[in-house]
């Protein structure tokens, strides 16, 4: 299957896979200063964006066969530096397991595939479009508020913008991937690469909190990097673009 993707920058390769309900522009604050660095393909998974449709009941292991002949595609020779975020941390994660040492470093930005519960959130159903467009922005706006952005000065028009591309263009649903009870610690311990993982400390996706799943990380694989970034929400790269970056950049060099 041929993904869709964003390439620039010009170096090593590095690959970078979304989020549930997102798209490539889940990188829209890191893609351009990571390319300064590297030659960076950001990618659109299969059933979102603007890549090829995946029937819903795909299972995991199938899921990650695709995204695994599309790194090859797209990194057709020698090792690939590979980062993920929620969702696309769990694929990256699987990926670099499989694929050994042709990943050359991991990071994950708000990983999932730790516990099998979601959190209980207040989150709006997503309207039908004959709604309008003000109420499908406005329900919108709070699920990012209540999921996504800590800082409400955050969510802003261009934020909403973003995340209602991504609603329009999203045709899989990975919460099965990312609820996967114990999938991140195994993954830790199976890939070979060296392994970072990046949240935000009011992520509200970590069940039942930060400080047990970096204590469940340590447990399984003491040497993997975890950096948390201060009053950043679930979608980290976004709301603290600059500190993530650095923090990347940091890790992915030699």
């Amino acid at each position: 299957m041929k993904l869709n993707r964003k390439t620039a920058g010009d170096g090593a390769p590095l690959v970078l896979l979304h989020g549930g309900m997102g798209s490539i522009n889940h990188w829209h604050h890191n893609f351009e200063a990571l390319a300064e660095h590297y030659t960076v393909h950001a990618l659109d998974m299969p059933g979102y964006g603007e890549s090829p449709t995946v029937p819903k009941e795909t299972p995991a292991d199938a899921y990650v066969g695709l995204v695994v002949d599309a790194l090859n595609d797209v990194v057709p020779s020698g090792s690939f530096r590979l980062a993920g975020f929620s969702f696309g941390s769990c694929i990256a994660a699987l990926c670099a397991a499989r694929m050994g040492k042709r990943v050359h470093k991991y990071s994950g930005m708000g990983a999932g595939g730790f516990h099998r519960h979601a959190p209980r959130l207040a989150m709006k159903k997503i309207p039908s479009p004959s709604a309008g467009d003000a109420v499908m922005r406005e329900v919108l706006a709070h699920n990012l508020r209540v999921m996504m952005i800590a800082d409400p000065a955050k969510v802003t028009a261009a934020a909403v913008d973003l995340h209602h591309a991504n609603v329009k263009r999203t045709r899989y649903d990975g919460r099965h991937v990312s609820l996967t009870e114990g999938l991140m610690p195994g993954c830790l311990r199976e890939m070979t690469c060296p392994a970072q993982l990046i949240w935000g400390d009011n992520d509200v996706m970590c069940v039942p909190g930060l400080e047990p799943r970096i204590a469940q990380v340590r447990a399984t694989r003491p040497d993997v990097r975890i950096d948390i970034v201060a009053g950043a929400g679930h979608w980290v790269q976004y709301e603290a673009a600059d500190a993530v970056n650095r923090l990347l950049l940091d890790f992915l060099r030699d």
